[in-house]
C-alpha cells in the first residue's frame, strides 16, 4: 500500500495524551521518524509510549491546527486514552514505536509494528503538496533553520495553493496567516 524509499505526512497523536503534531514517516524497511528535541512530542516519547494513532487527513487544514495545537481539541477520546477513530476525518493507522536512534538535535524511531486501521486515505491534491511545503518551512523558521530565499519560495506557495484550491477562502485565509508568521523570520531592515 505504500511506496518504499518515500516520505508520507500524517497527523501523530499519542495514546495517553491529548496532543498532536504532524509527523513524516520514511518507508523502508519499515517506517521511520524523527522527532526533533524541540518538539512536544519529543519529551512525550520519553514517557514510553506504547502506541502512536497516525491519520491521514482528508484535510489538509488539520495539519495546519495540528501544528498550532487545536486539532486535538476536535477528537472526541476515548476512556483508554486514545481518540476515537472517526472515519470521516481520513485514514487510521496506529503505529508501535521503537527508538533506534539518538543525537542531540533528534531522536529515531521505528514503528515496530504498523496497522491500517480504518477510513480512506485522501487522493493527492496539488493543494495538500503544496499546503505540506509551507508548514514544513514554517517548521523550520520555527526550529531557526532557514535558507535565504525562504520567503520568495514562500510566496510561490501561496500562488500554488490559491491557484489549486481555485482561491478557497478556508486555504487563503489559513496561508496569509502562515506568511504572516514567516515575514516575522525575515531579513530585518
Amino acid at each position: 500500500m505504500f511506496i518504499r524509499g518515500v516520505y508520507y505526512e500524517f497527523i501523530a497523536i499519542p495514546c495517553g495524551h491529548r496532543y498532536s503534531m504532524p509527523l513524516g514517516l520514511f518507508f523502508g524497511d519499515s517506517p521511520v521518524f524523527r522527532v526533533y528535541a524541540g518538539a512536544g512530542l519529543y519529551k512525550i516519547l520519553k514517557l514510553n509510549v506504547s502506541r502512536l494513532l497516525l491519520l491521514s487527513p482528508v484535510d489538509p487544514l488539520s495539519f495546519y491546527y495540528s501544528l498550532n495545537h487545536s486539532f486535538e481539541s476536535s477528537l472526541e477520546w476515548g476512556v483508554d486514552g486514545c481518540p476515537s477513530l472517526n472515519s470521516m476525518l481520513g485514514a487510521w493507522y496506529s503505529c508501535t514505536p521503537r527508538l533506534v536512534g539518538e543525537s542531540m538535535e533528534f531522536d529515531i524511531y521505528e514503528c515496530s509494528s504498523f496497522t491500517y486501521l480504518t477510513g480512506a486515505p485522501p487522493p493527492y491534491t496539488r493543494v495538500m503538496g503544496c499546503f505540506i511545503e509551507l508548514l514544513i518551512l514554517l517548521t523550520k523558521a520555527r526550529a531557526g533553520v532557514l535558507e535565504d530565499s525562504f520567503l520568495e519560495y514562500a510566496k510561490w506557495l501561496r500562488w500554488c495553493i490559491e491557484r489549486a484550491s481555485r482561491g478557497d477562502e478556508r486555504y487563503v485565509r489559513v496561508v496569509e496567516l502562515i506568511l504572516q508568521e514567516l515575514r516575522g523570520f525575515g531579513p530585518k531592515s
